[in-house]
């Protein structure tokens, strides 16, 4: 009987060999990855990009560069591909209305149906009580909620409970954009009374599986692998609030610890049973506004099954509703409402774009133009984009991970200089 040890049997010395040769291989991939430089854009480092752009049918054409993950050193300890799933901020938004969009399509409810009848209480702002707010002025920013009041609502309390005055503006409901986040689990909590899901689980069976894409809210419902593979988001400051430092070290902002101990924010007592939550009782609970982790090449497949006019996802006459820009009114008072940049939102809840090449705008590559609708996001140093260009038939995703600056103003447009030049890059 052969020997068992590598000493004497030959088979096992190859393998050995092979071993040791694999392994010293993957040091060097190693070493080598530690040490290349983290990108720039518009002049900023940025931890890490991907963007991805396709045609209706075809494959998916994707770049990528830097971090998925940092090391306490700053150099790369993962890299970033185009497959990284990102918290992608609020493009997690046109989620939420194409699940609207297939509730539409399946006769559960009407744009136009006063919200309060899906939530089982009057949504009534106290300034307009006698004035109905329906879910078309959710999707489309202009209810007159406003994000004063905060749209983070812990677990054990309702949303009901949670919109108070400051959660109002004075606007009566559709006569004023203002961008307000609160919308989105207020849309998500008329998900969960009309599914009686949880609007994670919802999301996933309404639009996530059906388009056959990687992604979930809050890593709830993805595979040990996906999440593995997550992205970290930094900055080089501890907050948005800074102190910035340039030359200093990189600030994880989230997803540092994937998943984290309790995938929504857990009542004040530190509880996080979710197996007692009553769907439609809390519809901000896994963050329909930004909480969805989602790769770029899984954006581009959404947007490709947007351009299909099949019937098989959503019907002819929906997506043209979601793709027909509409101007948006005049400006609230939000935080985050910008009508130079947010000139044009469609009736579905998509953000669209004028596609006239002016500076000053919307247009990132002025004076090349850039048309099409989809969502924007921005949150904890990530930006990122979605946009569809139905007249085209071509889509463009992209997002990068953290500045390590305050990222200076666009040059050409309302982007960020960063921004621009990742579309740049990405057309």
């Amino acid at each position: 009987m052969p020997s068992r040890t590598t000493g004497t049997n030959p088979h096992c010395k190859r393998l050995d060999a092979a071993m040791k040769a694999a392994g010293a291989a993957l040091l060097v991939l190693a070493s080598s990855l530690h040490a290349q430089p983290l990108p720039m854009l518009g002049g900023v480092e940025v931890p890490g990009y991907a963007h991805a752009s396709a045609a209706a049918t075809g494959p998916i054409a994707s770049h990528a560069a830097g971090a998925a993950e940092l090391a306490p050193d700053g150099a790369i300890r993962r890299a970033m591909t185009a497959d990284t799933p990102v918290r992608i901020a609020s493009i997690s938004k046109l989620v939420v209305a194409l699940a609207i969009a297939r509730l539409a399509d399946a006769g559960k409810l009407s744009l136009d149906d006063d919200a309060g009848r899906h939530l089982g209480w009057p949504l009534r702002n106290p300034a307009h009580p006698d004035a109905a707010i329906s879910i078309r002025m959710l999707l489309r920013h202009s209810s007159g909620l406003s994000d004063a009041g905060g749209y983070s609502i812990p677990l054990g309390q309702t949303l009901q409970s949670h919109l108070g005055p400051a959660s109002w503006s004075k606007a009566a409901p559709g006569t004023a954009f203002d961008y307000a986040n609160i919308g989105f689990p207020v849309l998500a909590q008329i998900i969960e009374r009309i599914t009686g899901e949880r609007f994670d689980r919802a999301a996933r069976s309404l639009v996530l599986d059906p388009l056959g894409v990687d992604a979930c809210f809050n890593w709830s419902g993805c595979t040990p692998e996906t999440i593995a593979r997550g992205a970290v988001l930094y900055r080089k400051a501890p907050s948005s609030d800074g102190p910035w430092n340039a030359a200093g070290p990189w600030f994880a902002q989230v997803d540092a610890v994937r998943p984290a101990a309790c995938p929504v924010r857990a009542a004040a007592d530190g509880n996080c049973a979710l197996d007692a939550y009553v769907p439609g009782t809390n519809g901000g609970l896994f963050g329909p506004q930004g909480g969805l982790r989602i790769s770029v090449v899984d954006l581009a497949k959404i947007g490709q099954a947007l351009l299909q006019t099949d019937g098989r996802f959503l019907k002819p006459q929906t997506l043209d509703m979601l793709f027909t820009p509409r101007a948006t009114e005049q400006a609230g008072q939000g935080e985050e409402t910008d009508l130079r940049l947010m000139q044009y939102w469609s009736e579905g809840g998509l953000h669209c774009f004028s596609g006239t090449g002016q500076t000053g705008g919307d247009q990132p590559l002025a004076p090349k133009p850039m048309a099409g609708c989809g969502h924007l996001g921005e949150a904890y140093g990530l930006r990122s984009a979605l946009i569809i260009d139905r007249a085209a038939g071509r889509v463009n995703a992209h997002a990068f991970t953290g500045t390590s600056q305050i990222p200076p103003a666009g040059k050409v447009s309302r982007f960020s200089e960063p921004e621009e030049a990742l579309f740049a890059l990405a057309n």
